[in-house]
């Protein structure tokens, strides 16, 4: 019996990345519908710190990161509003021989894709960040282009357009099973009945897993927990201006947050997570122990302290934790399987998920729509690690270990 098609395509996973993959195709005329079990923006997408930061040390993902920058002049225009980005910069900070080696090769790569950036000295250091020693710090550099911009707000804006040019949007269902058929994803198993499709596009965040394993494909990635809190008010030491921070000597980063500072710290054991063991919605869940933010506060603090000498007395008013999808090699994971037609995936963020969307969303359009992608994409290939369990606690720390051992973008 002949099936019928519903949509062209179908996108599993209202993040920002799904949201982004479903507004190119929407704009480049493909019918598409994208499925998410909660609302727009509602995963782990509005848990993100959101940077946007151009200068990356793996130079493969800083085109996705410029592709989400023109995404954002083009929401701005398709919309007819100003989305809120945040363009305050970011300072670049190294305090040791190794990390001055390593903005060395930063700047040479930013030198390479014309990103502007200027060294700055003491005295501009102590006007633009009052809270840091700035003493302490060998060698600073500024990038003014760099910005952030809410994950929440990114991605509804994406939705937005994307309805706008024609895509279909459906909140509260949840996709049960993928429907596979002599080798080949057909559509998708929902409450309200099967739907049918050309393409089904995996961007399920930390579930990836889940359904594209009901394909055969076991993405490399695995969900790994993140970690940044927010201080108290101070308008002395914080303005809402004041510029993004990369620490890598204290393996921090930090960004203005309406008066207050956002600030992550990276723990040195990064906690994994199977995803069959996680909740369909992330609200109120707890991340692996309650005590563990104050454990990386006092592991990582100290060297943080060393740059932010308030740092132990400055009042704590948020912790946030969500789940990041590592992958061993720290990249992404973009397309699909030869012998699986039918079915890409679109995960594996490594921290980046914001700024790579607009990327991530074009790369997805253009392999559905046949035509040469704008970037190469060889080393974000799904089997780059060959087969893998993705569900094992073996594969899941290596993942782990890839966030924990990360020193920069």
């Amino acid at each position: 019996m002949d099936q019928k098609i519903d949509q062209e395509v179908i996108v599993i996973g209202a993040g920002t990345i799904g949201c982004a993959i479903t507004y190119y195709l929407a704009k480049n005329g493909v019918k598409v519908r994208l499925i998410e079990r909660n609302t727009v923006g509602s995963g782990n997408s509005s848990l993100a710190a959101s940077l946007l930061t151009k200068i990356r040390s793996k130079t493969a993902i800083i085109p996705l990161v410029e592709e989400t920058y023109r995404a954002v002049d083009d929401l701005n225009q398709d919309l007819e509003e100003e989305l809120d980005i945040q363009k305050v910069g970011s300072l670049h900070l190294a305090a040791s021989p190794e990390s001055i080696n390593s903005l060395d090769t930063m700047l040479g790569i930013a030198d390479d894709f014309e990103i502007p950036h200027s060294e700055i000295g003491e005295s501009d250091l102590k006007e633009m960040l009052p809270w840091l020693k700035a003493d302490e710090i060998q060698k600073a550099s500024f990038m003014p282009e760099d910005a952030f911009l809410d994950a929440y707000v990114l991605a509804n804006a994406f939705a937005k357009a994307a309805k706008k040019h024609g895509a279909s949007i459906q909140q509260y269902t949840k996709v049960e099973a993928l429907i596979k058929r002599d080798g080949e994803v057909v559509g998708v198993k929902t409450k309200d009945g099967d739907l049918f499709c050309n393409v089904v596009v995996d961007a399920a965040g930390a579930w990836a897993n889940l359904l594209s394993i009901q394909a055969g494909v076991h993405l490399p990635m695995a969900p790994v927990r993140s970690n940044y809190w927010i201080t108290a008010p101070n308008p002395e030491l914080f303005s809402p201006d004041q510029p993004i921070v990369i620490l890598p000597d204290a393996s921090a980063y930090t960004r203005p947050e309406f008066g207050s500072l956002l600030f992550g710290l990276r723990e040195s054991n990064s906690v994994h997570f199977d995803p069959r063991n996680l909740p369909e919605d992330l609200g109120g869940y707890v991340f692996g122990d309650p005590e563990d933010q104050w454990n990386i506060l006092i592991d990582k603090g100290e060297r943080f302290q060393k740059f932010f000498p308030e740092f132990q007395d400055v009042a704590i008013q948020h912790y946030v934790a969500g789940v990041s999808t590592y992958t061993p090699d720290g990249m992404f994971v973009l397309g699909g399987m030869p012998e699986v037609k039918g079915f890409l995936a679109a995960t594996g963020c490594s921290g980046a998920g914001v700024a790579v969307s607009g990327g991530m969303g074009r790369i997805i359009c253009e392999l559905i729509l046949g035509v040469d992608t704008f970037t190469d994409i060889e080393q974000f290939r799904i089997d780059r690690f060959g087969k893998v369990d993705a569900l094992s606690h073996e594969f899941r720390q290596r993942c782990a270990d890839a966030r924990s051992n990360k020193k920069s973008g």
